[in-house]
């Protein structure tokens, strides 16, 4: 019972394993399965490299996005900051006219205390009070002045009162006034914050969003380099085994364009086509090598095309003169340009699985005169 729970364990765990990235062992393996495997892989990186141009345009347009919230972040920051600096200046002004207030009450208080022992005097003295000032006059003149004085006591008093009552009155109103700006300042404020607060959970949930881009965009990058590592090593394995078609002889006038790899998983004349699974003809070789592997100029001669081409990916042909010319689809890269001039065994593109392709390979099409011929007579 024991050994079951091992073993259903191992498998989930081999199970588990494989599905993260997959791996492929190429033991004991024949021909046919390490095609099926290398053409799963080249599926599965064709897929996760779609993934990843997706993820890619998408984060252009959310950076787009991200860009225009942060300007109308900055701006409503601005206005938030404003707003918060008026309603600063409205509570200072506020407690300014509330300490007039308590200063020109207090005035009028004393004012009025004053005034109170004054007429509490008058009260207890009765008119006899006045008259004792005039009666102690000593002159007529002194008289005159004894009741100028008394009545300039009593305006006094009473413009006193007048002009503190009215300052209080005025002070009143400013601090009512000081007091309605503030509470309408700090309504202005509270929106303002609310709108930044909200722009603020935005913009957090976009970059939410990006770092999930970037996890994704991490996890795709990762498979491809994995289905690389592993389709050279299908292809290291599938280089052992006896080729299913032919080897190339080596009699011809032109050097072989994959140097290091010699077997041609798919011959000149008709065939099943491993894309659509149709009888086609096919107009040249295919050999198979590690991805980035050198392909080489078969013969001196001019570059006439290089660039993309329908079905046959990164595309270079070659003009050798004398109505010969040669083409080497496929590739991952190209490194010369049309109008270049070559010599026979130069790099001129990099092994690769571009276009309709099931595997990394080189296509090799020899034509005389426009049309294809078998490569064979040739190299």
């Amino acid at each position: 019972m024991k050994n079951i729970k091992r073993f259903a364990c191992a498998a989930l765990a081999a199970v588990v394993a494989f599905c993260a990235f997959p791996a492929y062992s190429t033991n004991a393996a024949t021909y046919s399965e390490l095609q099926t495997k290398r053409k799963n892989l080249a599926a599965s990186t064709d897929k996760a490299k779609k993934e990843i141009e997706s993820i890619k345009n998408k984060q252009l347009s959310l950076e787009d996005e991200m860009a225009v919230l942060d300007k109308g972040l900055q701006s409503m920051q601005a206005e938030l900051d404003e707003a918060t600096a008026d309603l600063n200046y409205l509570t200072e002004r506020l407690t300014e006219a509330e300490n007039e207030l308590a200063e020109a009450t207090e005035q009028r208080d004393a004012q009025f205390e004053l005034l109170g022992s004054r007429m509490r005097f008058l009260q207890q003295k009765g008119s006899s009070g006045y008259l004792e000032i005039l009666f102690e006059a000593e002159s007529f003149s002194d008289l005159f002045l004894r009741m100028q004085y008394v009545n300039d006591i009593m305006g006094y008093d009473k413009e006193i009162l007048d002009e503190l009552q009215q300052i209080q009155e005025t002070i009143q109103e400013k601090t009512d006034e000081i007091a309605e700006n503030h509470a309408e300042q700090e309504a202005v404020v509270a929106i303002q914050q609310e709108k930044v607060d909200e722009m603020n959970e935005v913009v957090a949930q976009k970059k939410a969003i990006w770092d999930s881009y970037e996890s994704d965009l991490a996890k795709y990058e990762k498979l491809v380099k994995a289905n690389e590592a592993n389709d050279a090593a299908i292809l290291r394995q599938m280089n052992a085994l006896s080729s299913p078609t032919a080897v190339y002889s080596g009699n011809g006038q032109f050097t072989w364009p994959v140097p290091g790899y010699s077997r041609i998983s798919s011959e000149f004349g008709y065939r099943t086509s491993p894309i659509s699974g149709k009888r086609e003809f096919h107009n040249g070789l295919d050999i198979p090598g590690g991805y980035g592997t050198a392909i080489v100029a078969a013969e001196a001669g001019t570059v006439t095309y290089a660039g993309w081409m329908n079905g046959y990916g990164y595309t270079i042909i070659i003009d050798h003169g004398s109505g010969l010319t040669t083409l080497y689809g496929h590739n991952s890269s190209l490194v010369v340009k049309k109008g270049q001039k070559v010599s026979r065994g130069q790099q001129i593109a990099k092994c690769g699985s571009t276009g309709w392709s099931t595997g990394n390979h080189c296509h090799f099409t020899v034509s005389k005169n426009g049309s294809a011929v078998n490569p064979h007579n040739y190299l």
